[in-house]
Parts: structure tokens; sequence; C-alpha cells
């Protein structure tokens, strides 16, 4: 047997027992970038090493696989660029204010690094403290929140109890008072700000709940049932950054010159890109947000041409005048 495929069978085996929803032979194809009749091979294999195979019921009418045996800890190696990266993760989410995890990720290193080292018997430490030596991160500006202590882990009890969260709430502003709320938590959006997406207790209406603004959060008695249609991701998709607004079709045209910058740069999970004959390039997508997208398109200068749709162009002029204007002598 070749050692890639070796290693593939392993690696295919800790995913399946690591995740707790399975994995379909599409999501197999897409992870190993394999053709079906090979997603077939490596899931057999699997079984027959390690299995046998359970099935898990996700409502999707696929199948989805997954291992539990007590017979993979063993065969799993933690290199020391999964360590590292790892830490630097931990130091990024420690330099955008999310303490709670970047200390959680701490803990979680040093207990895959004891275990790597009591497994060799060596300092597994020496060599990841090279690679960190070598590896930093940039600074970049943006807000750095402060999270109360213990906020996100009292958070996710909730989400996990399905039980109503109550805690004091700061308006905008630094005269304004707090506000007692409680709300049905249905899940945390990470970005600039840490969001939570929660309806109020006897509203359905879904809201987003600034944590940096939260203070003394308590998980009621009170139990609620989620709406079994919400999906947190595709609700995400709805924004170009965090702001919910209906969405709308954009298309935005990058020169030649930009184009190639322009194509490794993610702005929507669904766009869509086009090449075009004089060398610049087209995306598209669809979604709501269009005072962030002014403010990213801002950073691409002349570069980016708003082709769709017409207000947003005009929102985008409107903002561009009153900047010359604010700024001129």
């Amino acid at each position: 047997m070749r050692y890639e495929r070796l290693s593939n069978i392993l690696q295919l085996a800790t995913s399946l027992q690591a995740r707790r929803g399975g994995l379909t032979l599409d999501d197999v194809m897409q992870e190993f970038n394999v053709s079906r009749r090979t997603a077939e091979r490596l899931r057999d294999a699997v079984d027959k090493a390690f299995g046998p195979l359970m099935t898990v019921d996700a409502h999707d009418r696929r199948i989805h696989w997954r291992l539990e045996s007590p017979n993979l800890g063993g065969l799993i190696r933690v290199s020391d660029g999964e360590l590292t990266d790892l830490a630097t993760a931990a130091a990024s989410m420690e330099r955008d204010g999310h303490r709670e995890q970047a200390a959680s990720l701490r803990a979680l290193g040093d207990k895959l690094k004891a275990r790597k080292s009591s497994g060799t018997g060596k300092d597994a430490d020496s060599g990841i403290e090279e690679l960190l030596r070598a590896e930093g991160l940039a600074m970049r500006p943006g807000p750095r929140q402060q999270l109360e202590d213990g906020l996100l882990s009292t958070v996710r009890e909730a989400i996990k109890r399905r039980h109503v969260l109550e805690f004091d709430y700061a308006a905008r502003g630094p005269q304004a008072p707090s506000k007692r709320r409680r709300v049905r938590p249905y899940g945390v959006l990470y970005g600039s700000r840490t969001l939570l997406v929660a309806p109020t207790e006897h509203h359905d209406n879904l809201l987003l709940w600034r944590l940096s603004s939260m203070r003394n959060a308590e998980v009621s008695d009170a139990a609620f049932t989620p709406d079994p249609e919400f999906d947190l991701t595709a609700f995400a998709k709805r924004a170009f950054g965090v702001f919910q607004e209906r969405p709308f079709q954009v298309a935005l045209r990058f020169t030649p010159s930009a184009a190639p910058d322009a194509a490794g740069f993610l702005f929507h999970p669904d766009q869509r890109i086009a090449h075009n004959d004089d060398g610049s390039m087209t995306v598209r997508f669809k979604a709501g947000g269009a005072l962030e997208m002014c403010w990213h398109l801002f950073t691409w200068g002349e570069e980016v041409t708003i082709e769709q749709p017409e207000r947003l162009r005009q929102q985008m002029a409107a903002l561009c005048a009153a900047l010359a204007t604010h700024h001129v002598l």
C-alpha cells in the first residue's frame, strides 16, 4: 500500500471519529479531492481496519458515516506544525479580544503537547518554539472588544441547553443605561465584533447582540424550542458583514491590474467570478449590507467599479464626496 493512501485512510478515520454528524461520500470526495469510486474505497478501507462504521441520521436524505473506535488514538500523530498553527490561532484570538477562546486554545495545545511528550519521551516544546520565533502576526487596525470573563461559556451553555439567556445590555453611548434582557440564543457570529443571534423571549424577529455590551449573563431556568428552519450559515450569508438587510444582487468589476489580487479575495461564500477578455475580473454575489460593502470597496480605490446595483454605486459616490469635503483644508 502506498504511503499516500495509508495517510488518507488514517486522516479519514480521524475525521470520521471526530465529527459527530459524520461524513457523506460527497464530503470525502471534496476533502480528499478524489472520485466517488476512490471515496468509496477509502471508506471501505476505514471500515475494514477500524470499523464497523455507523450511519448517522442527519435528516438530509444522504448517508452520513461515523466511526467510534478505541484503536485509533495511538495512531494519531500531532506535528510541530499543527501545534504551531494552534498557538498562532490562540495569539490571533488574543489580539482580536477573544481572550476566553485564546485561553481554551492554549489549554488544548498544552494537552496535545503533553500527550506528544509522553508518547515519545522527548520535549515537545523545542521544535514548536523554533517555529513560533519564526512566525508572527501582522498588526491589523480594528476594534478590540473586551468580553466579560466567562461570558462566552455562559452563552454556549444557554445555546446547548436551549434555555433563555439573561444579561444586562448597554446601549451605545458612554451615558447609556443598561437594561436587563431575556433572549433565546440561536448562535454566535464571529467577525470584527462577536455577535449573538437571538430573538427576544416573546418575539420571533432575529436580532444581533454585541457580546462586548453584555454584563452579568446568566442561564435562566426557562427552556425554549428554537426555530427548526433556522440555519446560522444561511443567516450569515445574507449580509456582506454583520448588518442585516434585504439581500440584493451585486456586480463588481476589478481592473486588469487588480484582478490577480481580487481573485484571491473571498467577498462572499457564494460569489461567482468571471474573467473578462480585457483582463478585468467581475465578481457577482447576493447579500445585504450596503454600507459595509462601501467601507470595504473604498480600500480598492479606482481599481474597482460597482456595476450593480445603481443605488450602491450612488451610495459609494456620496460617501466619497462627503469624505473629500471633510478633509479639504
